[in-house]
Order: structure tokens, then C-alpha cells, then sequence
């Protein structure tokens, strides 16, 4: 079920619930700003869609940590700001929802600097309440595709032409003159430093593979449904 279209009485306290969380952010000259966040929410809707009874699926949370894009455009929180919201959030959706299971879908890796903090302040507070974090993205896809895909490179590409084709500006793909990637990128140089036109993929051009970035998709959606089946409090 989607909240945004059931009301007050089907909210039920057994529902797991699913926050997709995403970014806004460049992606190079060749993929949309909402890269992250359309793949969360992608991923959190197609495991509801399966799950219709047993999952909320709550609206998407554009906006992340973004720091790292300095120099780019972008829209950033700052790590305050960022865990104070979730951790409003997941109080009033135990508080005032009565939901017990919450599983945050996350599509952005600078999310996961802070949501850790934010799942072990709100599980060490309630006993009968728990938050499970999902990242949807891993070694296991980086292996598949032959190439560590730290940002908007052949991995993330991939499996957004998967999704949607249309959003994925394949002309501008030749813009990029360059794939170096400097060393200590995201610890202590920003993307724009490490590479010039914002794309970190291991040194490599990029590489689109349609068939498997649906098959990564269907892959990471199963393995939220299986979180999803098994998430005991």
C-alpha cells in the first residue's frame, strides 16, 4: 500500500514500512539529478507492488548529504539537519502511525554516513520498535559488471537506462574526455576534484548493459523482499 492513497483506518501497526531515501545531485553531463532517488524509489515500489498487503510504501525522500558534489550542482543537507529530520521521522512514524517495522531504502552512498547514527540512536530507544537500513547499491553489482562504480559510471547507468531510457542523455556521454579518477576521492577530495567532469568509474569508460541493469533491479528488489518477509522485531 502507498500512504499517500490509503487513509487513517487501512494504517495498520503489523505493515512494514518503506522509506525510500534518495539525493539530488549531478551525475555527470549524461544522467538526471534524481539518479539516487529514482532508483530507491524504484526499487521500494516494485518490492510493494509485490507486497501490497504486508508493506506501507512512504514518499520518497529527495533530498540527502551531498557534500562530496561541491564545485557541481547540487542540494545538500547538512549531517545535523539530516539526522535530526530522520530522527523526527521515524519517531512520528512509530509514535503516530503505530508502525513497529521500518526499513529505510537507501540509494545514495553519502546517506550512509549518517543513517547508521540514526538506526542505532532509534533501535537502543525502543525495544519494540526496530529500523532496518537497505542499500541498494554493493560489491556484488560492481563484480557483475566488471568495474568499482563509485558515481554515475557504468553501474549506476546501467540500471537507470533500465528503468527509464529516456532520462539517460546518451549524446552527452561524449563529453567526458576523461575517466582518471584521483585517489582519496570522498575522504578528502570532492568528486569535482577527482575527476573533472564528475564521474568515478574506476578509470573506465562508460559501458551501458540494459539487460544487466534489470538484472541487478530485479535481483536488489528481491533481496528487499526477502529483508521484508524476515524482519522480526
Amino acid at each position: 500500500m502507498k500512504l499517500i492513497e490509503i487513509t487513517r483506518d487501512e494504517i495498520r501497526e503489523d505493515l512494514v514500512g518503506l522509506v525510500p531515501v534518495g539525493s539530488i545531485e549531478q551525475h555527470g553531463p549524461h544522467l538526471p539529478m534524481g539518479t539516487d532517488s529514482i532508483i530507491s524509489e524504484y526499487v521500494a515500489s516494485k518490492a510493494e507492488e509485490k507486497l501490497k498487503e504486508t508493506t506501507l510504501l512512504f514518499p520518497t525522500v529527495y533530498y540527502g548529504v551531498s557534500l562530496e558534489h561541491k564545485g557541481f550542482p547540487f542540494i545538500s543537507l547538512s549531517f545535523q539537519t539530516a539526522i535530526s529530520f530522520f530522527n523526527d521521522l521515524l519517531e512520528s512514524i512509530f509514535k503516530d502511525l503505530g508502525l513497529r517495522r521500518i526499513i529505510i531504502v537507501n540509494g545514495h552512498g553519502g546517506n550512509s554516513y549518517f543513517l547508521p547514527l540514526v538506526q542505532r540512536e532509534f533501535n537502543m530507544k525502543y525495544s519494540n520498535a526496530k529500523v532496518m537500513i537497505f542499500n541498494i547499491f554493493g560489491e556484488e553489482e560492481k563484480l557483475l559488471f566488471n568495474v568499482n562504480d563509485l558515481h554515475a559510471g557504468t553501474v549506476e547507468t546501467s540500471k537507470i537506462y533500465a528503468i527509464d531510457k529516456r532520462v539517460v542523455r546518451l549524446n552527452k556521454i561524449e563529453e567526458i574526455k576523461s575517466y582518471d579518477v584521483r585517489d582519496g576521492v570522498f575522504v578528502y577530495y570532492s568528486t569535482k576534484e577527482a575527476n573533472q567532469f564528475g564521474v568515478l568509474n574506476d578509470g573506465k569508460p562508460i559501458r551501458i548493459d540494459e539487460e544487466l541493469g534489470k538484472k541487478i533491479l530485479a535481483d536488489t528488489v528481491n533481496k528487499l523482499i526477502w529483508l521484508i518477509l524476515n524482519f522480526k522485531v
